[in-house]
């Protein structure tokens, strides 16, 4: 099916080209491959999966217990939730993942961006002009300190 579209129409050849030119920038962009490298960091790193496996029984006895509903322990709760936390803190801390937390928040930047953009052209907005507000944009340019 999707062969038979392609062969429609220029309009859908056209967009589907950009669409790959699009995704092979990203795959270019200096995020993406600290992206790729922390998390093969991650992978490699024994200790760290020892610990996201941990994390993972934590929650799988959490939701165990509270799935017995009025029968739950409820200590047995509070200590998976303790558990859970400390571990989570723990993990977090860890260097590779800090890194891998770092270029997933930028590479979730740029996804944000390439939303937005798209949602201007949506609505019709110039693509060659266009930029999307800032996030703290109030669209009253007396409170704005600047997005420029």
């Amino acid at each position: 099916m999707c062969s038979r579209a392609r062969k429609k129409g220029n309009e859908i050849m056209s967009l589907d080209t950009a669409l790959r030119e699009l995704g092979k920038e990203i795959q270019k962009d200096p995020r993406f491959a600290a992206l790729q490298a922390a998390a093969a960091k991650n992978d490699a790193d024994e200790s760290l999966q020892k610990q996201m496996q941990e994390l993972q029984l934590i929650s799988l006895n959490y939701q165990q217990e509270t799935a017995k509903a009025d029968d739950a322990d409820k200590s047995r709760i509070e200590e998976l939730q303790n558990n859970y936390q400390s571990l989570y803190e723990e993990i977090m801390k860890n260097e590779n993942m800090e890194k891998y937390s770092a270029a997933a928040s930028a590479m979730e930047e740029m996804a944000q961006y390439i939303s937005k953009m798209i949602g201007l052209f949506f609505d019709g907005q110039n693509p060659e002009t266009c930029e999307p507000q800032p996030d703290n944009c109030t669209h009253d340019c007396c409170t704005c300190g600047g997005c420029h």
